[in-house]
């Protein structure tokens, strides 16, 4: 598996989890979406621009406009002098994240779990399911939410009782790879591989659209997260944080 240069998987998870609202600042991508996520709520900086300190004040513009804070995702793709020339207006560095890769067919399984549902639309037992465990905010967010996830190809699965499953898991379909969002089990439900099985299932259940490979994103300091991913051959290909 070829991996992937850092601007490469900005973009990828930037596809598989897209903002409602975006727009092109030279080769920054301005993006919005009522503040529901990070990642949909910043500027991607992973490409060039004229004059770093004229985009910087544009895209503070962009986002006033909104009525929204400024955050900048910053990668290893990003302008070497982009943290420092932020630290000077006062922003400050947070939630360091690891984006790590695995061959599907090594992430796979050979057979399918019966107890797994895999559709290609999220529904409403679904949506209960992630929310109650990775939501931030009432009946507005988590529809903002869902329009978010709906917003490209992907794969959903969910384990447990259909009306209430008690883990559930999506994999955004990009071309030939895959990326892992919103891995959630219930907490009366953890400690029984049900994650692991998401995953699996997941990778196998991709393979007839053509993926080859995964992605994922994991906050640096979840041990347990990274410790399940190494099992199933994920290993780190780059890393962002954010600036606000």
């Amino acid at each position: 598996m070829l991996l992937p240069d850092a601007a490469s998987l900005d973009r990828l998870a930037d596809q598989g989890w897209p903002a409602l609202e975006r727009e092109q600042l030279d080769g920054w991508t301005l993006r919005a979406s009522s503040r529901v996520t990070n990642r949909a709520n910043s500027v991607l900086t992973s490409g060039l621009v004229d004059d770093l300190d004229s985009a910087v004040d544009a895209a503070e513009r962009w986002y006033a406009a909104r009525a929204l804070p400024p955050v900048f995702q910053v990668s290893p793709a990003s302008h070497p002098s982009l943290t420092d020339a932020l630290g000077r207006r006062g922003y400050r560095d947070h939630s360091p994240t690891d984006i790590l890769v695995a061959d599907r067919a090594a992430a796979a399984v050979a057979a399918v779990d019966p107890a797994v549902r895999i559709t290609d639309r999220p529904d409403d037992a679904w949506l209960d399911t992630w929310w109650s465990v990775d939501g931030r905010g009432g009946a507005d967010e988590r529809d903002v939410a869902a329009r978010i996830l709906r917003g490209g190809p992907a794969l959903y699965a969910a384990h447990g009782d259909p009306a209430a499953p008690d883990a559930v898991a999506r994999l955004a379909l990009v071309g030939e790879w895959g990326g892992l969002y919103a891995v959630a089990t219930r907490p009366e439900a953890r400690r029984r591989g049900l994650a692991r099985a998401l995953v699996q299932t997941l990778a196998g259940a991709s393979a007839e659209h053509g993926v080859s490979g995964l992605w994922l994103q994991v906050l640096a300091d979840n041990a347990a997260a990274h410790a399940l991913y190494a099992s199933l051959g994920f290993r780190p290909a780059s890393h962002y944080s954010y600036c606000s």
